[in-house]
């Protein structure tokens, strides 16, 4: 059970690539640090912290009391979602959501585990694309590219997108690959 939870943890945060998880990761939360949890998990970061089954009731009544989560049960396979319900919802537009409905059905045919990158991939990589493609006409400024905000936002055409862009990019993880890749987003 241990290992499970753990690698699950790290596959979760590989999905995300060429992003990289920048907040708090713990892939198993022992005893002592539970202590320290409570503090961590009222801080405004999202986090994934790994637990075992058995403790979960103990940890959700004392160290994640109040606290908007989302649980995935490993053993059953089933989520639960005790988040508000605005934050429930990927702010993607439909044609984006029935894509990357393709794209999962495609890759639980295939049975292939390597393949579930191909899926974030396939997600993520427009956005950044859209990035990409900007940096050629960008100014440059102390060895950095400028793109305006409006710029990348008009690239992504559909509305609903455009919002889950704007998150996106506002992600300690996007600002990671930006500062990468010597490129600042600049908000006016």
């Amino acid at each position: 059970a241990v290992v499970s939870t753990q690698s699950t943890g790290h596959a979760l945060t590989s999905l995300l690539y060429p992003l990289t998880w920048v907040c708090i990761y713990i892939p198993m939360l022992s005893k002592g640090i539970r202590k320290d949890v409570r503090d961590l998990v009222q801080s405004p970061s999202p986090y994934i912290i790994g637990i075992l089954k058995s403790d979960y009731p103990r940890v959700r009544t004392n160290e994640l009391q109040d606290t908007e989560v989302l649980v995935v049960d490993l053993t059953t396979k089933k989520l639960t979602d005790l988040r508000r319900e605005q934050d429930r919802v990927l702010p993607i537009s439909d044609a984006t959501k029935k894509a990357l409905k393709v794209k999962l059905r495609e890759v639980k045919k295939k049975k292939d585990q390597a393949k579930h990158s191909e899926v974030w991939q396939n997600f993520l990589k427009p956005f950044l694309n859209h990035i990409d493609n900007l940096c050629g006409e960008a100014e440059t400024k102390d060895g950095v590219r400028q793109i305006p905000m409006e710029s990348y936002l008009a690239k992504v055409t559909e509305q609903g997108d455009q919002v889950f862009a704007e998150k996106l990019l506002s992600t300690q993880m996007s600002q990671l690959y930006l500062q990468k890749n010597k490129i600042r987003m600049l908000r006016q």
